[in-house]
């Protein structure tokens, strides 16, 4: 598996909200551009062949939350897609997409593929439109600029920013960069190598959240970042 460069990784807590990010080196198959057109008609999740291999018709539909949210891309939806088939039925999310870990040195990799066994029927992440202003946002604002940074480039706190579109209770926030393909993005923050507290792969399979803000671009510096902005139920 290709190794992840780190920056840095932080973690911030007030009124219950914590964000972290990481970063990695973009992978030479990245696409140049990685902005899609929004295909309202097109369902991504339906013509995955590796999810459908391993999960039934019913958890397929039950993990595709962002089927019918017009204001993502499909690479988007697909993200939220593979994060709710982790929180559904982890073994079998492994079985489909990280069997190339299993019995891997990496102390990280072997810690995910420990924790996934333990993840079933968890609630599913829903898409909120609110959430996901606030996502693209944060993408709109540093990716061009090159920033690795939770606060937008003008010093505005993540509390504030997300606050501008959304009212939430217990927050969380991760960033990616480096990829723009949902799976990587998604076995990204996963593994979460090199952040002891693994808290990309906490907010992503954790029980308190159960809303999602999901947005993808272009970054300057490492080509792709990503954007999860999650919240519990107490939001709106």
């Amino acid at each position: 598996m290709k190794k992840y460069t780190k920056l840095f990784a932080l973690v911030l807590l007030s009124t219950a909200l914590c964000a972290t990010f990481t970063a990695c080196d973009p992978d030479d198959d990245e696409p140049e551009n990685n902005q899609e057109v929004i295909n309202n008609n097109n369902d991504p999740a339906a013509n995955d062949e590796k999810a459908a291999a391993v999960f039934t018709d019913e958890e397929m539909a039950k993990a595709n939350t962002a089927k019918d949210a017009t204001y993502l891309t499909d690479d988007e939806k697909l993200v939220i897609f593979y994060m709710n088939l982790a929180r559904l039925d982890g073994e079998k999310f492994t079985e489909a997409y990280l069997s190339d870990m299993k019995g891997s040195s990496n102390s990280y990799e072997q810690s995910l593929i420990e924790d996934l066994k333990s993840s079933k029927n968890k609630k599913m992440l829903i898409p909120n439109e609110n959430l996901c202003k606030a996502s693209r946002a944060h993408v709109n604002d540093i990716g061009p600029k090159g920033l690795v940074q939770h606060e937008s480039s003008d010093g505005t706190g993540t509390f504030v920013r997300v606050a501008k579109y959304y009212n939430g209770g217990a927050m969380a926030e991760n960033i990616s960069f480096g990829y723009s393909d949902p799976m990587k993005i998604t076995r990204q923050l996963l593994v979460d190598d090199g952040n002891t507290k693994v808290g990309h792969r906490k907010n992503i399979l954790g029980d308190g959240y159960v809303r999602i803000g999901v947005a993808i671009g272009d970054h300057s510096k490492y080509r792709s970042m990503c954007v999860q902005d999650f919240s519990d139920a107490a939001g709106d």
